[in-house]
């Protein structure tokens, strides 16, 4: 018997195609560590004068109320969605019992007919389970595309009085950075700040 459950791991492939996104997707003042240091007048390095920080996105992932919610959606849908194939698979199993209770009652041509039906169905079904998961794959790359530019547009005024050079992002997922000073975490100062920005946006609709 198949098991028509949309996958357990889609979320979390979700939570980790967010972090990929954020991570090597960045713009603006947020850079990757491979980044050259600033330099001056004589064209040497001044890396020390560069003023840097680092936002951890496995915060992000547990603090943001905009990702939360988001990631609560997806649950919310991928159970309704669960529910609807197994509905669907059971009917069609139930039918499949009921014929096969038959017997010796069933014709040739009735159990060809029923065996084509039966193949159709099925067919659909798997054909649902594949556009449910299209579906949800689709809606996770425009919230990663949205989450990616709230972080940025916040980062963007954030720095405005801040004047860091680089702020870095960082996560245990996906680790580029092979040392930190956790005097530069500006994670809890970013988190408190979008969740401000997430809360007037909602008050506002």
């Amino acid at each position: 018997m198949k098991n028509y459950l949309l996958p357990l791991n889609i979320l979390l492939a979700l939570a980790v195609a967010v972090l990929y996104f954020l991570h090597f997707g960045g713009s603006g003042k947020s850079a990757s560590p491979k980044v050259a240091p600033p330099k001056d007048s004589s064209g040497n390095a001044a890396a020390a004068s560069a003023k840097i920080a680092y936002v951890d996105l496995d915060s992000i992932q547990e603090k943001y109320d905009y990702y939360k919610e988001k990631m609560n959606e997806f649950e919310r849908k991928k159970e309704a969605a669960d529910r609807d194939l197994n509905s669907s698979f059971q009917k069609i199993e139930n039918e499949r019992v009921a014929f096969i209770q038959k017997g010796q009652n069933i014709t040739q041509v009735e159990a060809e007919n029923f065996q084509r039906e039966y193949t159709r169905k099925m067919q659909n079904l798997e054909n649902q389970k594949k556009n449910l998961e299209n579906s949800i794959q689709q809606e996770g790359v425009k919230t990663m595309e949205e989450l990616k530019k709230r972080i940025n547009e916040f980062l963007t005024e954030y720095n405005k009085s801040r004047g860091y050079s680089y702020i870095l992002s960082y996560s245990s997922n996906i680790n580029m950075l092979f040392y930190k000073d956790t005097t530069l975490n500006i994670t809890n100062e970013v988190i408190q700040g979008l969740n401000e920005t997430y809360n007037k946006s909602k008050q506002a609709r």
